[in-house]
């Protein structure tokens, strides 16, 4: 005998419902179980370990010399050389206000820089020299006047150098430099020693011995640079 079996009609799928338990999973279980181990993680390891020790600036400084990282450099700046040269150390950087040491001495002071009655004058160089520098002799216009008309000759007269005992003397810090002015050639009636051996004897005369840079040069402003020497 056949037995009657009741239809059951299922009830409709909710997509939506479904989706809302895995989002509840997902928050429940793994997003914030990982959130927790992460934040657990990093207070316990990285960021402890970064922070113990580390603010110190001498254990930084110590740490950058096992690295290698570049340090402020803490020896002279080097003066100029006659070739380049790129550097070999890697390891050191300059500071930002650095100096080079100066090889040349600029001077010009109208005070002091004036030839006396005597011709001469005495320069101090702005530093020491270990040879005796080149020095250049200028004339320049004085405080009060005009430039003469002639222009002016400088030597260097003699040089001054450190006190040493004993001898020898020690570094180059001055000179004394002496000046003439030049001057016209004389007047003279040479028209009349093309005449006559009485005339050519007067312009022999007259042009014997004569210094056309004699004139005395008294008076006279200039400025000295000494650059140092290449061999020195």
């Amino acid at each position: 005998m056949e037995q009657a079996v009741p239809l059951v009609i299922p009830a409709a799928f909710d997509p939506s419902s479904l989706q809302a338990q895995i989002n509840n999973k997902a928050n429940a279980s793994t997003v914030g179980g990982l959130a927790t181990a992460i934040n657990s993680k990093a207070a316990q390891s990285a960021v402890d370990a970064l922070a113990t020790g580390k603010a110190d600036v001498a254990a930084l400084a110590g740490k950058a010399n096992v690295a290698d990282i570049p340090l402020p450099a803490d020896v002279m700046p080097k003066s100029e050389a006659t070739s380049p040269a790129k550097g070999a150390e890697t390891k050191k950087y300059a500071l930002e206000d650095h100096q080079h040491p100066r090889i040349t001495s600029a001077t010009g002071n109208p005070a002091t820089h004036i030839i006396g009655s005597n011709g001469l004058a005495t320069v101090a160089f702005t530093q020491a020299f270990d040879l005796f520098p080149n020095p250049v002799f200028t004339e320049v216009p004085p405080p009060t006047g005009t430039m003469p008309g002639q222009p002016a000759y400088f030597r260097v007269e003699s040089w001054i150098r450190e006190t040493m005992s004993p001898a020898p003397a020690g570094k180059y810090v001055g000179c004394v430099v002496r000046a003439w002015r030049g001057r016209n050639l004389p007047v003279i009636g040479l028209l009349t020693g093309l005449l006559s051996l009485v005339g050519v004897n007067s312009v022999i005369t007259a042009l014997t011995g004569f210094d056309p840079f004699g004139a005395p040069a008294t008076g006279t402003t200039f400025t000295c640079t000494a650059i140092k020497r290449s061999d020195g």
